[in-house]
C-alpha cells in the first residue's frame, strides 16, 4: 500500500510542479514512438528489469490526454509477453551448475509455499511490491509449474490496472 501511495503522490506532486514538462515529454515520446515505443519499452522493462517502468508509458499516454485504450491494451500485451520472456529465460538460466546448486537447497521451501498455499501463494506475491519481472525469474528459476505462472501473468493486468488508475489520479490532481 505504501508503494501504490507514493506512486500516487509522486504523479500528483509531478503534474504540479512540472506539468508542462512531463505533457512536452509525453508528446513527444508519443509522435516520435507511439503504441510500438510503448509496447517495446514496457517489454524491455518487464523482460529483463529495464530501468523504465511500464508506468512511465502509461504517464506518457496519459499526459498527452488521448485515448488511453490502445495504449493500455499494448502496455499489457507487452508485459505479459515479457512475462513468458523472463519465465522461459530463467528456466534455461536454471540448467547452469551455479544456479542449479543453490536453487536446490532452496526449491523445498518453494515447493512447501505452493503446497500450503497454492494459488494464493501466487496471488499474494502479484500484489506485492516485488516487480513482475523479478518474480516471472524466480517463477522460471523454481520451475514453478505452468499453471501457477499463468495465473501469476493473469494477475498482471489488473495490477497494470490499478497503477494505470493512480496515475490518472494523480495527474488530474
Amino acid at each position: 500500500m505504501l508503494s501504490l501511495g507514493a506512486l500516487f503522490g509522486g504523479i500528483a506532486l509531478a503534474a504540479h510542479l512540472v506539468r508542462d514538462q512531463l505533457e512536452a515529454l509525453g508528446r513527444g515520446f508519443v509522435e516520435r514512438f507511439g503504441l510500438a515505443g510503448m509496447f517495446i519499452g514496457t517489454y524491455l522493462a518487464d523482460a529483463f528489469s529495464f530501468p523504465i517502468p511500464p508506468q512511465f508509458y502509461m504517464l506518457t499516454a496519459i499526459s498527452t490526454g488521448g485515448s488511453q485504450i490502445p495504449p493500455m491494451i499494448a502496455i499489457s500485451v507487452a508485459s505479459l509477453l515479457a512475462g513468458c520472456t523472463g519465465y522461459r529465460l530463467a528456466g534455461h538460466l536454471a540448467r547452469f551448475r551455479i544456479f542449479a546448486a543453490r536453487l536446490e537447497r532452496t526449491r523445498p521451501k518453494i515447493d512447501r509455499l505452493f503446497d500450503r498455499y497454492g494459488y494464493w501463494a501466487i496471488a499474494i506475491g502479484s500484489i506485492s511490491p516485488v516487480p513482475f519481472s523479478m518474480l516471472c525469474y524466480l517463477s522460471g528459476l523454481y520451475r514453478v509449474p505452468w499453471r501457477y505462472f499463468v495465473a501469476l501473468v493473469l494477475f498482471r493486468v489488473p495490477r497494470l490496472l490499478l497503477f494505470y488508475a493512480l496515475i490518472r489520479l494523480g495527474w488530474s490532481q
